[in-house]
């Protein structure tokens, strides 16, 4: 059984974990960034003035001890320390990584551009962020099967995420995994199962006027790019929504209720409708569908491409407003 402990833990050294890679996000449960500037803004002033927030949860890696799983609390730290990187400012002021020695020297190194010639927050403002208690907790010890049955609990009572986010993050099996595999090759933000929290903005979707700098651009992914999807969508995980329609549609062999509760019962464990799916995808196999799937998408590319790009991404061609668009194209290539 998992051991649970209370850890305050200050900005300054939350900073100093993230500089030394002991911060990792996994990708099995956790989303992408997806937090507002002015959300990002609101949490900076809270510390400021010295408010509580949320508390951080993390769990400890058997792995590697020392090193720390985020289970809760992802857009949070990424929040405040993208905000001592200098990638957004408070009301015009950027934090002045001249005073903080451990974030000058990563950018010293290349790890960060400081913003020249920018305003910043005084002395006393950059002592008070990087001073803050923040109230942390440790798991360790846990199973995988806590790890994620924690995390479904936490998102459950606050139902702070799509429903496709939390669908995913519910239920690890072959049928997520194909989902989530897929999606991520259709977004192009293809990455390791884990990885550090510095790598998240790599596989984060940037969305038109945000400015992020993160580096999947909205408007270049295929969805979005072929007005399947808006923008605001994928940060949405509309698009994984799709996807699993599509191969459960594909390896049952049926249309599946376009519902929300259809869905949910082909994610929720032990459900007859469950089961099917995966005694079909079993069948039928992972890698085949997800080969033919990747084919159909190539195959029509051919003669529906990207608009003004002559180069191609793999995508999925589906009418938003008609049922299972997507899943009846993939039958008429196939047949």
């Amino acid at each position: 059984m998992a051991d649970l402990a209370s850890q305050p833990t200050s900005v300054q050294t939350v900073y100093t974990w993230y500089r030394e890679n002991k911060l990792f996000v996994n990708r099995r449960y956790q989303r992408k960034l997806v937090w507002t500037l002015e959300e990002k803004q609101k949490l900076i002033e809270s510390l400021l003035k010295k408010y509580p927030i949320p508390a951080i949860l993390l769990a400890e890696r058997d792995s590697a001890p020392g090193t720390y799983e985020i289970i809760d609390g992802l857009q949070r730290l990424h929040s405040i320390i993208s905000f001592i990187e200098n990638s957004f400012p408070l009301n015009e002021k950027y934090f002045d990584v001249n005073q903080f020695p451990t974030a000058k020297a990563a950018a010293a190194e290349g790890a960060f551009e400081i913003v020249d010639n920018a305003q910043h927050i005084n002395a006393r403002e950059v002592s008070t962020i990087l001073d803050y208690s923040l109230a942390l907790s440790v798991m360790r010890n846990a199973t995988d099967y806590e790890v994620n049955d924690v995390f479904d609990r936490i998102n459950t009572y606050g139902h702070r995420l799509s429903d496709q986010e939390r669908r995913q993050a519910g239920v690890q099996n072959e049928f997520s995994t194909v989902v989530r595999d897929l999606a991520c090759l259709l977004r192009g933000d293809i990455s390791l199962e884990v990885l550090p929290l510095k790598s998240m903005p790599s596989i984060s979707i940037d969305l038109p006027m945000s400015n992020h700098g993160y580096e999947v651009k909205a408007e270049e992914v295929f969805w979005v790019n072929q007005g399947v999807l808006r923008s605001t969508d994928l940060r949405d995980s509309l698009d994984e929504q799709y996807i699993a329609d599509i191969v459960a549609c594909v390896v049952g062999g049926q249309l599946i209720e376009r519902s929300k509760d259809a869905l949910d019962e082909i994610y929720s464990k032990d459900t007859p409708e469950s089961e099917r799916v995966l005694n079909a995808l079993e069948v039928y196999g992972a890698n085949k569908v997800s080969d033919e799937i990747k084919y159909c998408v190539d195959e029509l590319l051919k003669v529906w491409p990207a608009p003004d790009s002559e180069d191609t991404e793999l995508g999925v061609l589906m009418e938003p407003e008609v049922d299972h668009g997507a899943a009846k194209i993939y039958a008429g290539v196939q047949a």
